[in-house]
């Protein structure tokens, strides 16, 4: 009997042990208030800044080889913390298999600042895993890119701990 136990874990050594499936993880759509007061209307453009930054994230994740990231679907989109309840939230990334739902926001005050939030919670308590402000100098494709690295790398050492 001992034998044989030894003899599966040198087959499993010898051969690569099988590795374990990606943890999912939701990355909700971010939310975008924008009380800058600025006549031209970038509405296209801040969408579009949002999904880069959700598309970042979901990268980084997917880059450390630990977690996966999945899409979720709401009953009425977006799938976002302004938009949906915690429960609600919860309940769509848990439809998607994800253990972990990442979630924000992005406040654009002025031409200059821009503040952002990102949270983490554990889908089956619904606790904060991680939970940061951030503020970014500038509203063009430079700073957003910076900004969206930034939480990107966040997020994946906030949830690695």
């Amino acid at each position: 009997m001992k034998l044989g136990r030894v003899m599966t874990c040198l087959a499993l050594l010898a051969g690569g042990a099988a590795r374990a499936a990606p943890a999912k993880v939701a990355v909700a759509d971010f939310d975008f208030v924008d009380s800058s007061g600025e006549v031209r209307d970038q509405t296209a453009v801040h969408a579009a800044r949002l999904k880069v930054l959700q598309q970042t994230i979901a990268a980084a994740l997917g880059k450390t080889g630990t977690y996966q990231a999945v899409t979720i679907t709401c009953a009425t989109p977006p799938c976002s913390a302004d938009n949906l309840d915690a429960a609600s939230l919860n309940d769509a990334a848990r439809k998607a298999g994800a253990t972990l739902i990442v979630f924000g926001g992005v406040h654009k005050i002025s031409t200059l600042i821009t503040f952002g939030r990102v949270a983490v919670a554990d889908v089956s308590t619904g606790r904060s895993v991680l939970n940061r402000d951030v503020t970014f100098r500038g509203d063009d494709e430079g700073a957003w890119t910076h900004a969206d690295s930034y939480i990107a790398d966040m997020v994946v050492q906030g949830i690695g701990k």
